[in-house]
């Protein structure tokens, strides 16, 4: 795992909350038992040795002008989707209407406790990193101040866990000219998408992960 970023200047956040930025080289699990009497893969960073299960999160940093390129076509896309059309990725077939009967909004308050929204969020996770699968994202937490590519699945899954305040997820598929974001609170994610194979793709993959994804009915 760790031999993928070989040579690649990178980011990497220890579970004691460290922070090791630099070039990597990467070592065998073989290395670390002869060296160290532990059979496990490492990543050395600025003269630290850092086995794999001491790392929270690893980020490959681009330099600074692919950056802010990359940075910038995100923002193009999201700022090309916000205002136009939408799916819902919901646990709910279709909206709920206004004169329904049942009991919707007590039925939404259940959900919305904060150990079911911190499972449903997960779940939501999981679902965007198996369409990570198929196309490159980039995400951001912090109203697109940061972006972060492809992310760590682990810490990635993580953070949307925990979603709250003011902070929330938007995922970009620049290839695919797409977007999901989910907010915290909300039991949905709105879906920017009209590319085909994505749709065809997220439509499965939120029936596997007991969602529906559904848009608007127009008259």
């Amino acid at each position: 795992m760790l031999s993928l970023y070989e040579g690649k200047n990178v980011k990497i956040e220890t579970n004691d909350g460290e922070v090791f930025v630099g070039e990597a080289q990467a070592y065998p699990s073989g290395y670390g038992l002869h060296e160290f009497g532990v059979a496990e893969e490492g990543v050395e960073v600025d003269g630290t040795f850092i086995f794999l299960s001491q790392i929270k999160s690893v980020e490959v940093l681009c330099e600074a002008r692919k950056a802010e390129e990359n940075t910038a076509r995100y923002e193009a896309v999201s700022a090309s989707l916000i205002d136009g059309p939408f799916r819902i990725a919901d646990i709910l077939p279709r909206r709920v209407e206004s004169e329904s009967p049942g009991q919707y909004f007590a039925v939404e308050r259940y959900f919305r406790q904060p150990e079911r929204l911190s499972s449903l969020y997960r779940r939501y996770a999981e679902m965007i990193l198996r369409l990570n699968c198929y196309y490159d994202m980039a995400v951001s937490f912090d109203s697109e101040e940061t972006w972060e590519f492809n992310p760590d699945p682990g810490s990635f899954a993580e953070r949307v866990k925990n979603l709250s305040g003011n902070s929330f997820l938007r995922a970009v598929f620049p290839d695919r000219n797409s977007m999901i974001d989910l907010e915290p609170g909300d039991t949905y994610a709105t879906v920017y998408c009209s590319d085909p194979d994505m749709l065809g793709t997220l439509g499965a993959l939120c029936g596997k992960s007991g969602f529906f994804l559904w848009e608007e009915e127009t008259d």
